[in-house]
């Protein structure tokens, strides 16, 4: 298994530090069910009452290689997740923004319009594991006008170009207005708290204002660890918004924050996805 991934790795020309972690991380990992359903019936894992059905490769781990250091080539931080704004529109992906800055050991906190000529690749792994190889995504895009570029960082926002044949299973933006004591649903993969293998974790609203949401989560024993930049959905399974941060507390519980789908489409709506794409070439 070591010898497959690593050759798989090496075919794309990951770089060294990346090639190495997902070497190491995806040992033990199952091979590809036919339905969620059924791979999550022989683990033993019951999806939460309510809880929308995922399919497989709809969250992903991104990892980085900048000018200024790799994010995630030692230790996963963070979710993504793919969508388009409408049926005729390109198909990005997604994340939050903050990855890629001092807090994943970066020498500087990189800023939308530094970021295409800044990152060097970015390489996505599926979240739940339903395919153990590693895909390379396009450029970052950045502001429209290098004067808006206030829009994806308040909205704590990175997207990327998706090039080649790689398909993600696309997720869809939902109208919905979100309220307080409404309940949605964080998608990823945790590393405590949970089985890895569950898909979907509830979250009560506090709190909705200019486009920002706070809310608590049900489970006070979770870790957030590599959470931010998930998509979180109505029961419905459309998109509401992304989480994007959260904190864990021995006596207030587990609680987090992230923005709605309305300020996500607004920051993609301000980055000019209609110019050519193409992998990178460096």
């Amino acid at each position: 298994m070591f010898k497959n991934v690593f050759d798989r790795a090496c075919s794309a020309m990951l770089p060294s530090a990346v090639v190495l972690f997902f070497s190491l991380s995806m040992l033990g990992c199952e091979p590809t069910s036919p339905t969620p359903s059924a791979r999550d019936a022989r683990r033993g894992v019951q999806k939460p009452e309510g809880a929308p059905d995922v399919q497989e490769y709809t969250a992903w781990r991104p990892f980085f290689t900048t000018d200024y250091g790799v994010v995630s080539g030692s230790d996963m931080v963070g979710t993504g997740f793919a969508f388009r704004l409408s049926d005729e529109s390109k198909p990005v992906f997604v994340t939050a923004l903050h990855l890629l800055g001092t807090v994943n050991g970066l020498e500087k906190d990189l800023l939308p319009n530094e970021l295409s000529e800044s990152i060097e690749s970015t390489f996505l792994s599926d979240v739940f594991g339903a395919t153990d190889g590693v895909k390379q995504i396009g450029m970052p895009y950045q502001p429209c006008d290098p004067e808006d570029e206030n829009e994806a960082i308040e909205a704590d926002v990175v997207a990327f170009d998706l090039v080649g044949r790689f398909k993600p299973e696309f997720l869809k933006l939902s109208d919905e207005i979100i309220q307080p004591g409404q309940r949605l649903w964080m998608v990823t993969a945790v590393f405590a708290g949970a089985s890895p293998s569950q898909k979907c974790h509830a979250v009560k609203v506090s709190d909705v204002e200019n486009g920002r949401i706070q809310y608590r989560f049900e489970n006070e024993r979770l870790s957030l660890k590599a959470t931010d930049g998930a998509p979180l959905l109505f029961d419905s399974g459309l998109v509401a918004g992304m989480h994007q941060g959260g904190t864990a507390d021995e006596t207030q519980g587990v609680s987090g924050y992230g923005i709605t789908s309305d300020a996500l489409r607004r920051a993609i709506e301000s980055m000019c996805l209609d110019r050519s794409s193409g992998e990178f070439e460096r």
